[in-house]
């Protein structure tokens, strides 16, 4: 058999087995799954004039087998000092519109932060004029492990939430 030919069937090989792969996951294996961006400002808050979230996005799954996968990316502007965030999501807790996501900081723009542990949660309030805006905190980061694992654990209330302002939160429980 010549190169070409198995480079071909290897590759329809590789497509049969993605495809395998996609159906399955399109057959319902993900137990529940938070996704969404955020933007607003605050101001004379945390003892800071401005805060202003500049971009909040992120998704995760909680597949049926008790794994996580996600990414979020977080960047804000502290009285004028930008500060970036951005990790995979490792733990999500979901109950009724409210989801508790838990993760890394795999890179930021002060690498103090890099390899610490972050969390945040949102809530999701609907869809359409009537409904009230969608609500997050803002990322909490701790170099304590296990600490975002902890915080899906506890499912606190949130200690400071704030509406969305500009975004949309969705939040799918099982």
């Amino acid at each position: 058999m010549s190169k070409s030919i198995r480079a071909i069937l290897a590759l329809a090989a590789i497509g049969v087995a993605l495809g395998a792969g996609a159906t399955a996951n399109a057959e319902g294996s993900t137990a529940a799954s938070a996704s969404g961006a955020s933007h607003f400002t605050l101001h004379d808050v945390f003892g800071l004039q401005t805060l202003e979230l500049k971009s909040f996005t992120f998704e995760a799954k909680l597949e049926r087998d008790g794994s996580v996968v996600g990414h979020y990316s977080y960047r804000d502007v502290e009285d004028g000092v930008p500060f970036d965030a951005s990790g995979p999501v490792t733990c999500l807790v979901v109950r009724g519109n409210h989801a508790w996501l838990g993760g890394v900081v795999e890179a930021s723009n002060d690498p103090t932060y890099v390899g610490q542990e972050s969390w945040f949660q949102v809530i999701d309030n609907g869809e359409g004029a009537d409904a009230p805006p969608d609500v997050t905190t803002l990322l909490g980061v701790s170099p304590v492990p296990g600490s975002a694992q902890g915080y899906c654990d506890a499912a606190p209330s949130p200690r400071f939430p704030w509406p969305s302002g500009q975004g949309n939160v969705q939040v799918r429980p099982s």
